[in-house]
């Protein structure tokens, strides 16, 4: 079923529970108002009846006369009786007394009066103590009237309850379009994707907080997966790029080697350049693996990012005698963690430090982490040949390499691999260089 079906079937029960609830309070409240008239008004039927038979000896012949005529032109004979301590009938025309219960006629006396409310009719008795005796004065009126107007309230809020349901069904019907239509924007958007166009981000506008959350949780989901497909993508050029310069060193070289005979110290140079060669291959296929995901999951948890940088710069030391000065201006020490992979931000800083150290000829390279409009902000600063002004914007595209960076070795992957990897974990990477030196700026 769809929602906005299901909208309009929950308003219509909802309506429903509710309007038979009030139907149920008006209907038995109006009961119980118009037994209580019809209470009311026999009980005045009753009292002048008893006055009119019992106290003519002790009224004028005016008051009398006047009370005959008021009893004459508001009540029948036929519906009124008056019983004396014997049980006798001894004024009225109600002959269908009988049919009453003696219990009633024994509560009326007890109580001094009473109601009763039978299938046809109501009486109403009082007990009225004279000097002629003590009697016990019936009136009583017909339910048919009672009874059509009872039959026709319920008619009307029967009537009442029917069209409320057509409306409300209706109207919550209408009301459910406009509700669905965002959901409805967002199905259709998103069966226009393909693999050409699936990271394009959902737009949606006039829509509830809820389906805006639900957009923008969507459309972050789609630039992780984005993130992840284009490292999947980019793996495979990768591969062949980083494979293909050292396969045909190592062939070159051995094919070089072999045409001629060589010395035992030329031998062991070649040896020493095939290492090398060799080196170049197994380090591309270890940066190839772990930015592929084959060696680690993509998976983040909670790390500390100043532990991997002091492990790097302890390697960086070590293996490559390169000096490095780190600066931590930071206070608090939750802005060092984040969720990650430290895998790969070790990759993508190694890059980072690497290319320093390289193209500064192991000069000092200066990291200073602060923070900023509470972020963490990282910068690496070196005295290098820095990157020229036309060449930074496409720096971290695959394979480029900067025009003045031929006397160095490389293969134009590093920035790459850092820029898709920092993308990944959302840190904006700002690169700043002119003519001496290089700062790059990670903004976490």
């Amino acid at each position: 079923m769809k929602l906005q079906q299901r909208l309009s079937l929950y308003s219509v029960v909802i309506f429903t529970m509710i309007t038979v609830g009030f139907s149920v309070v008006i209907y038995f409240s109006y009961q119980r108002q118009m037994i209580s008239k019809e209470q009311k008004s026999l009980s005045s039927k009753a009292l002048l009846i008893a006055i009119y038979y019992l106290e003519q000896d002790e009224l004028s012949l005016a008051e009398h006369s006047q009370i005959k005529r008021q009893v004459e032109r508001e009540i029948s004979m036929s519906d009124v009786v008056l019983i004396d301590s014997l049980n006798e009938l001894v004024r009225g025309n109600m002959r269908s007394v009988t049919a009453l219960s003696e219990n009633f006629v024994e509560r009326v006396r007890k109580e001094g009066s009473a109601f009763l409310n039978s299938d046809n009719n109501f009486y109403y008795g009082i007990y009225y103590e004279d000097n002629q005796g003590d009697f016990v004065v019936i009136s009583r009126e017909s339910k048919e009237e009672f009874n059509e107007q009872m039959q026709s309230l319920l008619q009307v809020l029967l009537g009442a309850f029917l069209f409320g349901v057509v409306v409300i069904y209706l109207f919550s019907n209408y009301l459910g379009r406009f509700a669905y239509r965002p959901i409805v924007d967002v199905i259709q958007q998103i069966g226009k994707r393909d693999s050409r166009n699936f990271n394009q981000p959902l737009s949606i506008s006039n829509a509830y907080a809820e389906i805006q959350d639900l957009v923008k949780t969507y459309n972050h989901f789609v630039d992780r997966i984005a993130e992840t497909f284009k490292v999947q993508k980019n793996f495979i050029d990768y591969v062949s790029h980083e494979l293909r310069t050292p396969i045909a060193a190592l062939l070159g070289t051995l094919e070089v080697t072999q045409n001629k005979e060589r010395s035992e110290k030329e031998y062991k140079e070649v040896i020493v350049l095939l290492k090398g060669y060799a080196f170049d291959l197994q380090e591309a296929l270890e940066q190839m693996m772990l930015l592929s995901g084959a060696k680690t999951s993509f998976d983040f948890e909670r790390i500390r990012i100043d532990e991997i940088i002091w492990q790097l710069v302890e390697d960086m030391t070590i293996y490559h005698q390169a000096q490095i000065e780190v600066n931590l201006q930071v206070d608090d020490p939750t802005y060092l963690e984040l969720e990650g992979n430290d895998k790969l931000l070790e990759l993508a800083l190694r890059n980072l430090l690497s290319n320093a150290v390289k193209y500064s000829d192991n000069q000092l390279v200066k990291i200073e982490l602060t923070v900023e409009n509470s972020k963490l902000e990282l910068s690496i600063q070196d005295k290098g040949i820095g990157i020229l002004a036309e060449d930074i914007p496409q720096i971290t595209q695959n394979f480029y390499r900067g025009t003045n960076a031929s006397n160095y070795q490389g293969k134009g992957v590093g920035l790459s691999i850092a820029n898709i990897i920092f993308n990944m974990h959302q840190v904006k990477m700002s690169i700043y260089s002119g003519n001496q030196g290089t700062n790059i700026t990670l903004r976490f």
